[in-house]
């Protein structure tokens, strides 16, 4: 621990004060952390078993999509035949799109558009419908923006404005590149800015984006037709998906409501120039390393990474945008021992069980509620360390030996939509995981009440089978109650047991409820990271998933000694130990639900007894909060 600094008065910079003082951001990273150098040896073991299993003649285990990622990893990371084929492999698609030059052209090949996975003004995904979890919906969203948060347009402050010149810096270096003359650059950009500024008063903001409210907006499908008629996108879909679907859901809806209007014949050479940039900002990644560090400079520059990622990283983050859950389950089989699954399984279980008992002792739930909220937890599944194999659409996967890298990605999302949209109406296949087995990350999804932690985040600084209670706890257990406790956050207490979205409380207690939530934002609000003020609305749902996940564990570590739960407090502090460029922090707390890491160690400690009383932590201390201020969820 920093003997500088009292851990009274600051927790986070007390354990990991010398390690933050001497870490130092590598030119790649906008920041580092205990997360982050795990999943870099992560990285580095998975790329030299990737570039071993290519070598192989045969398919380990019969294993084809696992085979089919390392042949896929070579490819990506062939930088030789990337530089020799440099824009080639990406020509033919931007004479495809440069031809499009009127909206009658574009509704006529929307589903050549569509098919061939295209730069389009909207996104859409197939996942669990939100009123009827069992089975698949078509959820549609609007297309990303330049600046990072809608609401940055509505009054552009100097700091956005420096970032949409940075943007148009690089969109027109990115078409001269692709061979247009300065002077139709230059009018292309600014056709594609006047498009961006255009939509964005229809997109939701960050803050409204965190509540899960914002995306549940069925449309039966005629109504949704008629919305897009002059797109002709609903013909298309039924199409590619071959079936009509009942509905969709617009989780953008005012996007879509004002689409006809947003696309027409008179202002369609916005969108034409906004098409083609997102052409190529999306195709230069696949393509020589000249184009794919051009490509990133807005991202770049946006959050201050000073150099691009290394030539095997990049070829490493692609391979696992296609073909993660494959390499997760063989990481898993190879790395993670059934003694440590059957562990941490076990914890699990005996969190769970302290939050049925803290719901059933909860003072101002009503009965009602309380039986809802323990049948929730009966139904919650489990997801420990990796699946058996991998989910069923990477059956589909294959990677022609000849194809450059941007035709097999291409090949890949086609393969990936075909999969999908035929199953809208179907029942949910909830065997597939929501994270990778290598991943070091951990979630809650309310659409299928689950929970899963891959292997990767399952090893030290988070976890280790030989750790004390309290150690584990501390590091992981914690962890594990966040997102348990996310089935009762502002956000996962608006879906029922079978992950609908359906209102199972009553107005008395859902009134009590949001007393609470009111209480968590007012602790974070304004607070301050590297000189950006956290925004506690938006941040809200993972604030209060800390606060359960602390008292749970606390609960379970109600007996132990002052030296266990100085063990435990150390082992929380240092599984969130981070450092971020300041740029960096600027920007992502404009958009992340979740608080800086430093404010998760230090806020939610103050709210509980166990505190206090392990170091002895008085008024007039930095971390001491007066009792009636402190924010307790389920336990009282």
């Amino acid at each position: 621990m920093s003997q500088k600094i009292r851990i009274q008065d600051d927790l986070y910079l007390a354990v990991n004060g010398d390690w933050q003082e001497k870490a130092v951001i590598p030119d790649d990273k906008v920041q580092i952390g205990a997360d982050s150098d795990l999943s870099d040896d992560i990285r580095e073991t998975l790329v030299k078993d990737l570039e071993k299993l290519d070598q192989t003649a045969e398919e380990p285990d019969d294993d084809h999509a696992l085979k089919t990622a390392a042949h896929f990893f070579t490819k990506a990371n062939d930088f030789k035949t990337r530089d020799r084929l440099d824009f080639q492999p990406a020509a033919a698609r931007l004479a495809f799109l440069k031809e499009l030059t009127t909206f009658t052209q574009f509704q006529d090949h929307l589903y050549d558009l569509v098919k061939g996975d295209y730069a389009l003004p909207f996104e859409f995904y197939v996942d669990s419908d939100f009123n009827d979890a069992k089975n698949y919906a078509l959820l549609l969203y609007g297309p990303s923006l330049i600046l990072p948060d809608a609401a940055l347009y509505r009054d552009l402050t100097d700091e956005a404005k420096k970032w949409l010149v940075i943007w148009q810096k690089m969109a027109r270096a990115v078409l001269e590149k692709a061979g247009f003359p300065a002077a139709e650059s230059a009018n292309l950009v600014d056709d594609a800015m006047a498009f961006d500024r255009r939509i964005a008063a229809y997109l939701p903001t960050n803050v409204e984006l965190a509540d899960e409210h914002t995306y549940n907006n069925p449309y039966d499908w005629s109504d949704f037709a008629a919305l897009t008629q002059a797109t002709h996108l609903s013909d298309v879909l039924s199409t590619l998906a071959g079936k009509t679907p009942d509905h969709v859901i617009l989780a953008s809806k005012a996007y879509f409501e004002q689409l006809n209007q947003l696309i027409t014949p008179e202002n369609y050479h916005e969108w034409y120039a906004m098409a083609l940039i997102q052409e190529l900002l999306q195709d230069g990644q696949y393509l020589s390393d000249d184009w794919r560090i051009l490509v990133g400079t807005y991202q770049r520059t946006l959050y201050h990474q000073k150099a691009p990622v290394s030539q095997v990283k990049q070829a490493y983050q692609i391979t696992n945008r296609f073909f993660a859950d494959p390499i997760g389950v063989y990481y898993g089989k190879t790395y993670f021992g059934e003694k440590a699954k059957a562990d941490i399984t076990a914890m699990v279980h005996e969190i769970i069980a302290q939050y049925q008992r803290q719901l059933q002792e909860n003072t101002w739930l009503s009965e009602t509620t309380k039986k809802k909220a323990l049948r929730k937890l009966d139904t919650m599944v489990v997801k420990m360390g990796y699946p058996d194999h991998p989910f069923s659409l990477y059956e589909t996967f294959d990677v022609q030996k000849d194809d450059d890298l941007l035709t097999a990605v291409t090949a890949l999302a086609q393969k990936t939509n075909d999969f999908w949209l035929p199953r809208i109406g179907e029942p949910v296949d909830r065997s597939q995981w929501a994270m990778p087995g290598h991943l070091v990350n951990a979630c809650y999804n309310p659409s299928t009440n689950d929970i899963t932690f891959p292997a990767g985040i399952l090893q030290p600084p988070f976890y280790a089978y030989t750790w004390t209670r309290a150690q584990k706890l501390g590091g992981t257990g914690v962890t594990i109650g966040h997102e348990i406790s996310h089935a009762f956050d502002n956000n996962g207490s608006l879906f029922d047991e079978f992950g609908t979205m359906k209102n199972w409380w009553t107005a008395e207690d859902r009134k009590a409820f949001e007393k609470v939530i009111a209480a968590m934002e007012a602790q974070f609000d304004g607070q301050e990271y590297e000189g950006t003020k956290v925004n506690g609305k938006l941040a809200v749902s993972e604030n209060l998933a800390d606060n359960a996940g602390m008292a749970v564990t606390l609960d379970l570590l109600k007996k132990a000694s002052i030296a266990d739960l100085k063990d435990f407090f150390k082992a929380y502090a240092v599984s969130w130990r981070t450092k971020m460029r300041p740029e960096y922090a600027k920007a992502v707390l404009m958009r992340d639900v979740h608080a800086p890491a430093t404010l998760r160690v230090n806020i939610p400690v103050q709210n509980f007894d166990a505190w206090y009383q392990t170091y002895e932590v008085k008024p007039g201390d930095h971390l001491y909060l007066s009792p009636e201020k402190r924010v307790h969820i389920w336990n009282h």
